[in-house]
């Protein structure tokens, strides 16, 4: 069962799968405080509270279009009890199968755990603070060779002598710790229109960090012991923190931006209290937002290694003989095999790697009482060798919140492919849900599954302590 499941997590993971879930159930409502900033940080100063506590927020996704478990085989249960047998497939028995096609291949990981963190909303302005760590493993247009090849082994005979000639492919993975700090401010108010502008400031700590950039790979498998390599042009880089260095192998800084207009459903008020509780929730008619997310590099300086393949190549028998205790004997292998020295592929000691990077346009239609609904469309910014890809992903969210009960249900569509619908519930301080809810049931095959949740404390605008009466600002409202 043990082996099973680490061959599983394996597949997901480390046979490389964008940052890529997005939490539609925590970031969008008028409750998610400093949650909202991961969205779009002018999003605190329009939420329901003036102050907000986040004690920990976590989700984990993974999604690919390469490796899955038949629908008819998948049991959720199976993850958590120890006296089920997960399904078995191919020769070797492993616990998942891959889809037999042409189509390129996306994979992609992301786990994110955000620690204390808090928001404090005024009147014209509000800040905050918060701490994260952040996984991210992300494979863009994979080869669909490549998949039936790692998992069948050279000795599949349907790949032997066929030239495979493919271009543009990049894997890239890291971790990271983030600690950010937020502000924003409203910078134009006229009657029932609000326009207001935030940032998110974000100081890096890199825990490890990989890349593979192929610009160009042309290649035979010949037999189960002879690869020819007619060509490959590309990159690798890497860094990663060792038992004796550092506990952060790489440093860096990285900006969220944002806009938030605002249709207020009456003007504003101009009553002013010095204490924070006072202050009022002014409600509105819709909200657009449009943010730039995670602009910004880790430079990784400490155990690092950027290896460039020039228009290379061999034909390297015995290949099937190859053993290596370590990425050093890895790379050295290659330079060895490609230059004839060890050492000549190595360019720098050091790597620079681009954050998920995203565009993000952002719809909040206030129907009617606690009726909400949401639209929120998500474009990577895709630059430079190193980057982290993040998926594409359009989303259609109905909300319905109080202060005590809040559910969502999104639909989205992934990569602008894959349709999936979520579901998320939130009681009173905490929120968990998921933004793709059939990746729990049998009812499709199973690529892959996201779940999220949330455990924060928050005050309300307008009710003060310990009396939790309502302050009456229901005066000098400007039109």
């Amino acid at each position: 069962m043990r082996r099973k499941l680490f061959l599983l997590l394996i597949a997901c993971t480390l046979q490389i799968i964008a940052v890529g879930q997005e939490m539609w159930g925590v970031v969008n409502g008028n409750y998610s405080g400093i949650n909202s900033t991961l969205i779009n940080p002018a999003n605190m100063l329009h939420t329901k509270l003036y102050m907000d506590v986040n004690v920990v927020t976590a989700d984990l996704f993974f999604e690919n279009n390469a490796f899955y478990i038949h629908k008819g085989d998948f049991k959720p249960v199976s993850f958590l009890r120890s006296d089920d047998n997960l399904p078995e497939y191919g020769k070797d028995s492993l616990p998942f199968d891959y889809y037999r096609n042409n189509q390129r291949k996306d994979l992609h990981f992301s786990a994110l755990v955000l620690g204390p963190s808090f928001s404090v909303s005024r009147r014209d302005d509000a800040f905050g603070f918060r701490t994260g760590f952040r996984t991210v493993l992300s494979a863009r247009d994979v080869p669909h060779e490549l998949i039936p090849l790692s998992y069948e082994g050279l000795n599949y005979e349907p790949l032997h002598n066929i030239n495979y000639n493919n271009d543009v492919m990049l894997i890239t993975g890291m971790s990271w710790t983030e600690i950010g700090f937020s502000y924003a401010r409203t910078i134009y108010r006229r009657g029932p229109d609000h326009l207001t502008a935030g940032i998110t400031a974000k100081f890096l700590l890199g825990v490890a960090g990989a890349y593979l950039d192929i610009e160009n790979m042309d290649y035979i498998v010949n037999n189960d012991s002879t690869l020819n390599i007619r060509n490959i042009r590309g990159e690798l880089g890497f860094s990663s923190s060792t038992a004796d260095g550092p506990l952060f192998s790489g440093k860096g800084f990285a900006f969220d931006l944002g806009l938030v207009f605002e249709k207020m459903s009456r003007g504003y008020s101009s009553y002013r209290s010095g204490k924070l509780c006072k202050q009022p929730y002014e409600d509105y008619h819709y909200r657009i937002g449009v943010s730039l997310l995670d602009l910004g590099l880790m430079n990784f300086k400490s155990d690092a290694q950027r290896h460039v393949y020039d228009d290379v190549g061999v034909f390297w028998e015995n290949v099937d003989t190859v053993n290596f205790r370590n990425i050093d004997q890895f790379t050295q292998m290659l330079s060895n095999e490609f230059y004839g020295d060890p050492h000549t592929s190595l360019a720098s000691d050091r790597i620079k790697m681009i954050l998920p990077a995203a565009l993000s346009v952002q719809l909040d239609y206030h129907f009617r009482k606690q009726w909400y609904l949401n639209a929120t469309f998500m474009q990577p910014i895709m630059a430079g060798k190193a980057y982290i890809y993040r998926p594409a992903q359009i989303a259609v969210t109905p909300r319905y919140e109080t202060q005590y009960l809040e559910f969502s249900m999104p639909v989205s569509l992934y990569n602008y492919r894959y349709p999936r619908m979520g579901l998320s519930a939130r009681f009173w301080f905490f929120t968990i849900g998921t933004d793709k809810l059939l990746g729990f049931f049998n009812l499709t095959d199973f690529t892959g599954m996201d779940i999220y949740m949330s455990l924060k404390f928050n005050f309300l605008k307008g009710r003060c302590r310990p009396s939790g009466s309502q302050c009456d600002y229901r005066r000098d409202w400007r039109k």
